[in-house]
C-alpha cells in the first residue's frame, strides 16, 4: 500500500513540475512568433488563444510586451515602410494584443513607439482619412457604428459623450495604473486610437475637408449621395459643429445642379445651347485653391464667357470668378491613323489648342501663347508626348504626330537625346500614361507647397552630390533612405524629394535615366 502511495505521489508531483516547464518553454516560442502573428491576423487567431492560456499561468505579460516592443521597431517602425503598412499592422496589433491581454496593458507599452513614429510622418492623418471613407476598410466600420464619439480634445485625446460610454464598464486592473490615466482609451475602438495619435481631432476635420473639398470638385453629375452619407458619419464621430463647412459645400453642389439647370434653360430660350456645366461654390468655406493663370484658347473662352452672362443675368449681385486650372473638358481628337475622345484639364487642353494655328510650335513659343511660366507648361507637353499626340523633333521643338508609329520614334530618339544631356525641356518623357494623368490631377492645387518644400531642401543638395559621387547612380528611394540616416531630424517625404530632384534635372544639375538621378 505504501508503494503505490508513493508511486501515485510521484507522479503527481512529476506532473506539476512539468506543466510549468511546457508552459514556459511554448510561451517563449510564441514569444518570438508574436510579431509574425499580428501580421497574420486574423488567421493566427488560433495561436493567439493558445498564448493567451500560456500567458495566465505564467504571468509574464510585462516580458512580451517588452520583447514584442523591440520587434515592432526593429521590423516596421523604419523608413522602408509605408506609412499604410505601419497603419494595417497597428489595427492588427489592437485586434491581437486585446485578444491576448484584456486588461490592454501589453498593447500600451507596445503601441506607445508606434504611436510616437506615426506623429512624425506627414500623410499619416491622410492615410487613416483615406481608409475611414473607404467603405473596404475596417476603419469604415468603426466610423458608421458611431460608438465612441469624440465631442472634444482632452487629456488623451478622447472624450465621449456619456450617452454613448460603455455600458461594461470595469475600473483598470492594478498592472495597468502605470501606463494608463484613464480606462476610456482602454475601452476605445480602433478609430478611436488612431485618432489619439494627435492632441485634437482639428487635424482629421482639416484633413476630411480637403479630401472632401477634392472629391466634389471632380464630380461632374453633382451627385453626392456618398459623400453625404459620409459626413453625416462623421457628425456622429467628430460632432456636428465640426462639419459645418463639409455641409456648405454640399449644399453649394446641391445648388450648382439647380444653377446650372436654370442656365441652359435660359439658353435654350435664347436658341443657344450651353455645353458647359459648372460649379458654384462659396470661397470662403472651400479650401483656397493655388491656380497659376493661363490664356484660355479663344473657343473655350467664349463659351465660358457665354456662361457667366446668362449667369448674371439671373443672379445680377453675383459675379463668377473662374478656376481655368480645375475642371474637364471633352475634346475629339482626329488624326491621320487614329481618332479618340479623351477628357482632359482646360489647361491641357489649350496647350492642344495652340497647335491648331501653327504646326509646329518652340517650348518658348507655347509659353508665349498660353502667357504662362514654363513650370507650369512641361508636365502639360508631358502629358500630350506620353498620349503620343505631340513629339518631338528636336530639342523642345514639338509638333502634331500624325502617324502613332513616326511619333513614337521621334520620342525614342528625343528621350536618347536627352539622356546624354539635353534634358532641360522634356527630360521624363519616358514615364508611362498614367504618371502623366496623375501628375497634373493635383498640380494646381500643391504647386506653391510643392515649390516650397523643394527650395527648403537646396540646403541639402550637397548630401545628395556627396552620394552620387561616391555611390554613382541611384533611386529614388536609396536616396531617401540615405538622407533620413544623414539627416534625422529632418521629416523628408518622397513626394517632397522627388519634386526637388526634378527641379535639379530641369536645371541641369543632375540626369534622369531609368528611375536613376546621376550627376552632369
Amino acid at each position: 500500500m505504501f508503494f503505490y502511495r508513493f508511486i501515485l505521489f510521484h507522479r503527481q508531483h512529476q506532473c506539476k513540475t512539468t506543466l510549468p516547464t511546457a508552459s514556459s518553454t511554448f510561451s517563449e516560442l510564441r514569444m518570438g512568433e508574436l510579431f509574425s502573428m499580428i501580421i497574420d491576423f486574423p488567421d493566427s487567431r488560433p495561436a493567439i488563444d493558445d498564448l493567451r492560456q500560456c500567458v495566465g499561468a505564467m504571468h509574464n505579460m510585462r516580458e512580451i510586451a517588452v520583447t514584442l516592443r523591440s520587434a515592432v521597431q526593429q521590423r516596421l517602425l523604419h523608413p522602408g515602410a509605408t506609412t499604410s503598412d505601419i497603419l494595417t499592422q497597428y489595427i492588427s496589433t489592437i485586434r491581437c494584443l486585446r485578444l491576448l491581454d484584456p486588461s490592454s496593458t501589453v498593447l500600451e507599452i507596445v503601441a506607445r513607439p508606434i504611436r510616437d513614429y506615426l506623429r512624425l510622418r506627414d500623410d499619416t492623418v491622410a492615410c487613416i482619412v483615406q481608409d475611414m471613407v473607404s467603405e473596404e476598410s475596417e476603419l469604415f466600420e468603426d466610423l458608421a457604428s458611431g460608438q465612441g464619439i469624440i465631442m472634444d480634445d482632452g487629456p488623451e485625446g478622447i472624450v465621449y459623450d456619456e450617452d454613448c460610454a460603455n455600458k461594461d464598464w470595469e475600473p483598470l486592473p492594478i498592472e495597468a495604473k502605470s501606463v494608463y490615466r484613464t480606462a476610456q482609451r482602454r475601452d476605445a475602438d480602433v478609430l478611436s486610437l488612431l485618432v489619439s495619435i494627435y492632441d485634437t481631432k482639428d487635424v482629421f476635420v482639416q484633413e476630411f475637408e480637403t479630401s472632401l473639398s477634392k472629391r466634389l470638385l471632380a464630380c461632374a453629375d453633382y451627385n453626392t449621395a456618398r459623400e453625404l452619407r459620409q459626413v453625416e458619419m462623421m457628425k456622429l464621430r467628430f460632432g456636428g459643429p465640426a462639419m459645418e463647412r463639409c455641409e456648405v459645400m454640399l449644399k453649394d453642389i446641391s445648388d450648382s445642379k439647380r444653377i446650372n439647370q436654370n442656365v441652359l434653360d435660359a439658353s435654350r430660350t435664347q436658341h443657344a445651347e450651353m455645353p458647359l456645366h459648372a460649379t458654384i461654390v462659396s470661397r470662403q468655406f472651400w479650401a483656397p485653391v493655388q491656380s497659376e493663370s493661363f490664356a484660355m484658347p479663344p473657343k473655350m473662352a467664349a463659351i465660358r464667357d457665354r456662361y457667366a452672362g446668362v449667369y448674371e443675368s439671373l443672379k445680377p449681385a453675383r459675379k463668377l470668378e473662374w478656376r481655368d486650372t480645375l475642371g474637364k473638358v471633352t475634346i475629339n481628337i482626329e488624326l491621320e491613323d487614329r481618332s479618340f475622345e479623351l477628357s482632359v484639364r482646360p489647361s491641357q487642353a489649350a496647350v492642344l489648342f495652340a497647335f491648331q494655328d501653327l504646326p509646329r510650335l518652340t517650348l518658348d513659343e507655347l509659353v508665349l501663347a498660353l502667357e504662362c511660366s514654363e513650370e507650369f507648361l512641361l508636365p502639360r507637353v508631358r502629358f500630350w508626348l506620353g498620349r503620343g499626340v505631340l513629339r518631338e523633333i528636336s530639342d523642345g521643338v514639338f509638333e502634331i504626330a500624325e502617324t502613332l508609329g513616326a511619333s513614337n520614334a521621334t520620342n525614342d530618339s528625343a528621350i536618347g537625346n536627352n539622356s546624354v544631356g539635353n534634358s532641360r525641356h522634356v527630360g521624363a518623357a519616358a514615364q508611362s500614361d498614367h504618371e502623366y494623368e496623375g501628375e497634373d490631377d493635383d498640380l494646381e492645387s500643391t504647386t506653391a507647397t510643392a515649390d516650397a518644400r523643394s527650395e527648403a531642401l537646396r540646403v541639402h543638395f550637397n548630401y545628395i552630390v556627396g552620394m552620387l559621387t561616391n555611390f554613382g547612380p541611384l533611386p529614388l528611394d536609396r536616396i531617401l533612405s540615405m538622407l533620413s540616416m544623414f539627416l534625422p531630424g529632418e521629416n523628408t517625404t518622397a513626394d517632397d524629394l522627388r519634386n526637388f530632384l526634378a527641379m535639379m534635372v530641369r536645371e541641369d544639375r543632375l540626369d534622369l535615366i531609368g528611375g536613376m538621378y546621376k550627376l552632369k
